[in-house]
């Protein structure tokens, strides 16, 4: 009789899925694969994801954490648990015999919720002088691919400390309705009117199809006073600190000092 595989040694054998070269990973036909596993996999007898788990709402919302099935869950973290259950969980044995881009392609959907470039949760960090202007650095927001339902995003808003300091050019976004897939961008600016720091929060907030419930997707802002001069050199005592290092050290002091929100 063949030895059993040792936990560790089937967990990394499985988890080994990810490092193997990859076709592009395909919500769409994850979930297929996700709904009716059997049929959309060619292995007769395969018990669907569903039959675990109801639906992928309820799977996102059990992986967030949070309740909520719009969750911004990463590919990364989808696939981490995926393949962590396929080595781990007795009813999901029969579900080893996916390939390696069935995996892949049923954690892709599972991650299939509207995204921002840069990712949610990102820092855009910003400088210019005093009544002056930044570059302006863009944000996109992608609708999921594998749902049937458009995206109407309701607002966009930097909301929090020094929130007036950053120009939105939103209207590509702020009302728009993507169809599935379908993309938006705005740009962010900053342009400071005060020494204060300004860390505020960017929110894009939107809902899918008829729900009348609203979710986000938050990065931070991160705007400091570029200095002109260098500072003062302290000679021993009473040496004076220029106006930009303490406006530096400030926003350093805030960023730490931030929560991300739950």
């Amino acid at each position: 009789m063949r030895p059993t595989p040792a936990p560790l040694a089937l967990a990394l054998s499985v988890l080994a899925f990810a490092a193997q070269a990859q076709t592009a990973d395909n919500p769409v036909t994850g979930k297929a694969l996700f709904e009716n596993t059997a049929l959309a996999s060619g292995n007769a007898g395969l018990p669907s994801c569903t039959s675990c788990h109801g639906s992928v709402e309820a799977r996102r919302s059990q992986i967030s954490g949070t309740g909520d099935s719009f969750a911004d869950i990463t590919f990364d973290t989808a696939m981490t648990r995926f393949t962590a259950a396929l080595a781990t969980q007795p009813d999901m044995r029969p579900l080893r015999v996916l390939t390696n881009q069935q995996v892949r392609d049923i954690a892709a959907y599972i991650a299939d919720t509207p995204k921002t470039t840069p990712e949610s949760e990102s820092q855009l960090n910003f400088s210019a002088a005093l009544n002056g202007n930044s570059a302006a650095q863009t944000v996109s927001l992608k609708h999921s691919t594998a749902v049937s339902e458009n995206l109407q995003i309701t607002s966009v808003a930097a909301v929090g400390t020094g929130a007036a300091n950053f120009v939105l050019a939103k209207a590509g976004c702020e009302g728009v309705t993507l169809a599935p897939a379908g993309t938006c961008s705005i740009t962010v600016t900053y342009a400071p009117t005060t020494s204060a720091v300004s860390t505020p929060d960017l929110v894009f907030t939107m809902k899918q199809g008829a729900s009348t419930t609203t979710f986000e997707r938050v990065l931070f802002l991160n705007g400091s006073i570029a200095s002109t001069t260098p500072p003062a050199t302290d000679s021993g005592g009473g040496g004076a600190l220029g106006l930009g290092w303490l406006a530096a050290l400030g926003t350093a002091v805030a960023a730490l000092a931030r929560r991300r929100r739950a």
